[in-house]
């Protein structure tokens, strides 16, 4: 019976799989993805990483039997070839930062809507575009030799086919991307300076987009003419592995950042500019997506700054959280002399949940008339305590489905090989209701969390 070779390219890490057509993981392997800091602002990788960990991964899962390939890839980050295809310089993450100016000017010029009308995105300085004028602007002599831009996703699969192409979604978070003609935007690549040329084919994320090339075949001892498939960007594929690529569903995938996406029917753009639309991997639906960028980040700083986990809870803590740590402007509000550890550590659990009930929200008015997200799908390193997911049902008001796969992004870039094969409804998963009591006590102080307003001194 054949198997499936997946992949997860992360920004640190990339994980290969070896899955039973069923749906079953049989094998897995898990290597770091190097990432270098050489200056402020700055964040790079050798795209030769991008490979060689791809490689090092299928040698130690590899089957004789593998009949499909296909990848989960991090989104925004690049690199820029000459003419025989060797880079020019090291690949600029989306962790890199350094074109803000560049976006502030670009925003005085244009507008925010302007860019985010197009792409789904605010002018920041991770953006592709901006790090390509900022090329122009400071190294001119490297922009004058490109002759191709290539992002992770292409680059993997160029490496496997021969062919430089990437799914929507990979294609949508570069920038360079109109989200509603559904092709390379022609006049922001005129703003950057580049030709359509220079880019990859942009394909559904389930097409076959060539087969295994023999001299690749070789490296990583598989059969050569295996199908290659485009793969997608790694939380979309994430939604399709984890079962919320559904209407009524929302992805909370709790990393480093805890990321929501919610699938929707139609390209949404929030008038805020708050969320980011985009193209699913699944054909025909979209996404509304939103970083919480200090999800776990805060709640692993209170575990160690309190010496204590989130073992029990029966009531609200009381306690309300400001949770802008990373900016300096954090604060934890309510305490007197009984306030205990546990508490504290409590409270910014509640917090998290708060930040997305109000999100949760945010998404529900700008959805069309009735729509609702009825059911919250949790992925990540917050499912390993179960009381997480409890409170975040109870705080919501909505269920919580943990899906028991351990790797989202792989599975879903697995399930794109299959055509429906791999059916998600008998995918195990444990439900959390939501205990309509302690819905009610939260009320109060999810009102206090919403209006809080705090001046730093």
């Amino acid at each position: 019976m054949g198997k499936i070779i997946s992949f997860d390219s992360g920004t640190t890490n990339t994980k290969v799989f070896l899955f039973s057509i069923n749906g079953k993981l049989l094998k897995n392997f898990s290597t770091p993805t190097g990432i270098s800091f050489p200056q402020p602002l700055f964040a790079e990788q050798n795209c030769n990483d991008w490979i060689g960990t791809i490689i090092r991964g299928i040698r130690n899962v590899g089957d004789s039997s593998v009949r499909g390939i296909s990848g989960s890839f991090q989104g925004g980050t690049f690199v820029l070839l000459d003419k025989h295809l060797k880079p020019l310089v090291p690949a600029i993450t989306w962790l890199d930062n350094r074109s803000r100016d560049i976006a502030s000017d670009f925003v005085k010029k244009y507008g925010e809507d302007f860019f985010y009308r197009k792409t789904g995105y605010v002018p920041r300085g991770w953006s592709c575009l901006f790090n390509l004028l900022w090329i122009k602007k400071f190294k001119p002599e490297v922009f004058r030799k490109i002759a191709r831009i290539s992002f992770v996703a292409d680059y993997v699969n160029y490496f496997f086919t021969g062919n430089f192409a990437l799914d929507h979604t990979s294609a949508a978070i570069t920038t360079l991307y109109n989200l509603e003609k559904k092709q390379w935007d022609e006049e922001l690549l005129e703003i950057a300076g580049i030709k359509k040329q220079m880019l990859g084919e942009i394909v559904q994320a389930s097409d076959v987009i060539g087969r295994l090339k023999k001299n690749t075949a070789k490296t990583i001892g598989l059969e050569a003419g295996i199908p290659v498939f485009a793969g997608g960007h790694d939380q979309y594929c994430a939604s399709f592995g984890a079962g919320a690529a559904k209407t009524n569903r929302i992805l909370v995938s709790c990393g480093t950042a805890w990321v929501l996406l919610a699938t929707t029917s139609k390209i949404i753009f929030d008038p805020q500019r708050q969320f980011c639309p985009g193209p699913h991997v699944k054909k025909n639906l979209y996404g509304l997506m939103y970083a919480i960028s200090n999800g776990g980040i805060i709640y692993d700083w209170g575990r160690k700054i309190f010496s204590c986990e989130f073992d029990s809870f029966k009531e609200p803590s009381g306690i309300i959280i400001a949770p802008e740590f990373n900016t300096g402007n954090g604060a934890i509000l309510n305490l007197n002399l009984s306030t205990n550890s546990h508490q504290i550590l409590q409270a910014i659990v509640e917090c998290l949940c708060f930040q997305v009930r109000k999100c949760l929200e945010r998404v529900e008015e700008i959805l069309p008339s009735g729509e609702k997200m009825k059911k919250i799908v949790m992925i990540g390193g917050a499912t390993r305590n179960p009381l997480v997911a409890k409170l975040l049902a109870s705080i919501t008001g909505r269920n919580v489905i943990v899906p028991e796969i351990s790797e989202a992004a792989g599975f879903g870039a697995m399930k794109l090989t299959t055509s429906g094969e791999v059916c998600e409804e008998n995918i195990p998963a444990k439900l959390f209701s939501v205990n309509r009591r302690l819905h009610h006590k939260y009320q109060h102080l999810y009102h206090c969390y919403t209006g809080l307003k705090i001046s730093i001194l």
